[in-house]
C-alpha cells in the first residue's frame, strides 16, 4: 500500500501521512455498501428525508472543523470554507423536501395498456471520484440527490484533501447505526479502475480534469457503467459594446476569482468588444487590484501557473497586472490580467487554474461568439449587455455551454441543473435532472382485460 502526505500550501508544512487501502479492503467496502443498499432502498421517503436533514445538521455541527481542514489542506479561506459547508447543508435540505415530488410515479396516457406509469428506482452502489478544489461541495452536491433516490456511495477523494475526506466518512458513519450511506475509500488510480469494474458498482460519477475524465469514461464504457462527468472548463464571458462596463468588470472579476480561480466553472476568458475595451480593461484591473487571495492549493499548481503565464506571453499576451509569483514560502500567485489585442486559437484551449484572467479583444458580437465557441470546453459562461432579450438569445441559441447567464456569472445551486458539453463532460448534477441521473427510469404497465 502506497503512502502519501497532505501539506499546508500556505506554509509548506507536512500535515499528515496516509496510506492508500488495498484492493481487498476496497472490495470489502463495496460489498458492505451493497448490503446497506439492500436495506436503504426499501426505506420510506420519510426516513430518507429525516436522514438527509440529520446530515445537514451534522455538517453544520462540524462547520468550523471542516473549514479549518479545507484551509490547511488546500488553502481555502475560513469564510469560504464555512460558506461551502452551509451550501452543502442547504442542498441536503432541498432534496429532503423535494425528492419525493420529483421521483413520484408518473402516469402515461394513451398507451396500449390498461394502465402504464413511469417509476424511478435506485441503481445501487455508486462510485464517486471527487476533486480537491471544493472537497465538501463536490461530494455532497452529488451525494444528496443520489441518496434520496435510494442509492449508496463509495467515495474516492483526492489525496490532497484526504483529511477532509476522512471527516466526511466519519460524519456519514455517525449518521445511522443501521446503515452507512457513504464510505470513504482512499485508493490509488489503479485500484479505482478496478472498483469501476466491480459488478456491485452500478454507476460512476467523476469531477476533475478532462484528461482524468477520459480515463474514467474508458473504464466505465468497458464495463457498461452509467457515468456522469463534470470536467474542465475555459468559460467565456462576452462583454458587448452596449454593456454596463462597471457592472461587467465587477462581476467578471468575481467569476475569475471563485476559489482563487481554482474552479472548473470560474470565468477564464473575457471577450470584449473593441469599442469599450479600454474602459473595460481599466475597470477590470482596478477590481483585480483589490482582491485578497488565498494560496493556491499546492506548490506544484503555482509552478504550473508560472509556466502558463509565460506561455500566454509567448503567444502575444500583454501582462497588465501581476504575472510574477512572489518569493518565499507559500503557494501564492497574484491577481493577474493578460490582454490579447489579436485572437490566438491556442488561448481558447488553455485552462488556467488560478487567478489569471485572459482578456481578448473582438471586432463585434459575431467574432466574440466565434471565439467563445472555438474552445474544446463547454461548461459555463455568459454575456453582458443592456439588451437582455439579445443577451438571452445569444446564451440560449449561440453559446455552446451547459450553463450560461446574462449580466451575471455562473453560480451552482441545488435548484438548477449543472454540467457541461464537449470536453467539459456530460450528464447533470443538481436540480431535478441531477437526481434522475442515477435511477432506473422503469416503465410499469398492466394489461387490458381484453
Amino acid at each position: 500500500m502506497s503512502q502519501f502526505t497532505t501539506q499546508n500550501p500556505a506554509t509548506g508544512e507536512i500535515l499528515k501521512t496516509y496510506s492508500h487501502i488495498s484492493w481487498e479492503d476496497a472490495q470489502k467496502s463495496i460489498e458492505a455498501a451493497d448490503r446497506d443498499f439492500q436495506k436503504w432502498r426499501k426505506t420510506s421517503w420519510e426516513v430518507r428525508s429525516q436522514t438527509l436533514n440529520r446530515l445537514a445538521a451534522a455538517l453544520r455541527e462540524h462547520k468550523a472543523e471542516l473549514a479549518s481542514l479545507m484551509q490547511n489542506e488546500m488553502g481555502k479561506s475560513i469564510a469560504e470554507g464555512k460558506a461551502e459547508v452551509e451550501k452543502c447543508a442547504v442542498t441536503c435540505e432541498f432534496y429532503a423536501k423535494s425528492a419525493q415530488g420529483i421521483l413520484q410515479n408518473r402516469q402515461v396516457q394513451n398507451s396500449p395498456y390498461a394502465r402504464a406509469e413511469v417509476s424511478f428506482q435506485p441503481l445501487g452502489v455508486i462510485f464517486s471520484i471527487m476533486p480537491w478544489n471544493f472537497p465538501l461541495w463536490q461530494t455532497l452536491r452529488f451525494a444528496a440527490p443520489a441518496l434520496m433516490a435510494g442509492n449508496v456511495i463509495v467515495l474516492k477523494h483526492a489525496d490532497l484533501t484526504a483529511g477532509t475526506a476522512e471527516l466526511i466518512g466519519k460524519i456519514f458513519a455517525d449518521l445511522s447505526s443501521e446503515y452507512q450511506l457513504l464510505r470513504n475509500t482512499q485508493v490509488d488510480h489503479d485500484i479505482a479502475a478496478q472498483m469501476i469494474a466491480h459488478p456491485l458498482v452500478h454507476g460512476v460519477t467523476f469531477t476533475g480534469s478532462t484528461k482524468g475524465g477520459k480515463s474514467v469514461a474508458i473504464e466505465a464504457a468497458k464495463n457498461l457503467k452509467k457515468i456522469v462527468l463534470e470536467l474542465g472548463g475555459s468559460d467565456a464571458y462576452l462583454i458587448l459594446a452596449d454593456a454596463d462596463v462597471e457592472k461587467a468588470a465587477a462581476r467578471t472579476v468575481k467569476a475569475r476569482l471563485v476559489n482563487c480561480g481554482q474552479s472548473c466553472v470560474a470565468g477564464k476568458r473575457f471577450i470584449v468588444d473593441k469599442k469599450i475595451s479600454d474602459q473595460y480593461i481599466n475597470a477590470y484591473v482596478k477590481e483585480m487590484k483589490q482582491a485578497e487571495l488565498a494560496p493556491l492549493a499546492s506548490a506544484r499548481f503555482q509552478k504550473t501557473i508560472v509556466e502558463q503565464v509565460e506561455k500566454l506571453k509567448s503567444w502575444g499576451g500583454k501582462v497588465v497586472l501581476g504575472g510574477t509569483a512572489p518569493q518565499g514560502a507559500g503557494a501564492y500567485y497574484p491577481a493577474t490580467v493578460v490582454v490579447f489585442e489579436k485572437d490566438r486559437p491556442e488561448i481558447h484551449a488553455e485552462e488556467v487554474f488560478g487567478p489569471v484572467a485572459i482578456i481578448v479583444l473582438a471586432e463585434n458580437t459575431e467574432e466574440a461568439v466565434r471565439m467563445a465557441n472555438s474552445s474544446p470546453y463547454g461548461l459555463g459562461g455568459g454575456v453582458f449587455t443592456k439588451n437582455e432579450e439579445k443577451g438571452k438569445a445569444l446564451v440560449e441559441k449561440e453559446l455552446q455551454a451547459g450553463f450560461v447567464v446574462v449580466n451575471d456569472y455562473v453560480k451552482s445551486d441545488p435548484h438548477i441543473p449543472f454540467g457541461g458539453v464537449k470536453e467539459s463532460g456530460y450528464g447533470r448534477e443538481l436540480g431535478e435532472f441531477g437526481i434522475l441521473e442515477f435511477v432506473n427510469i422503469k416503465t410499469v404497465a398492466v394489461a387490458r382485460e381484453n
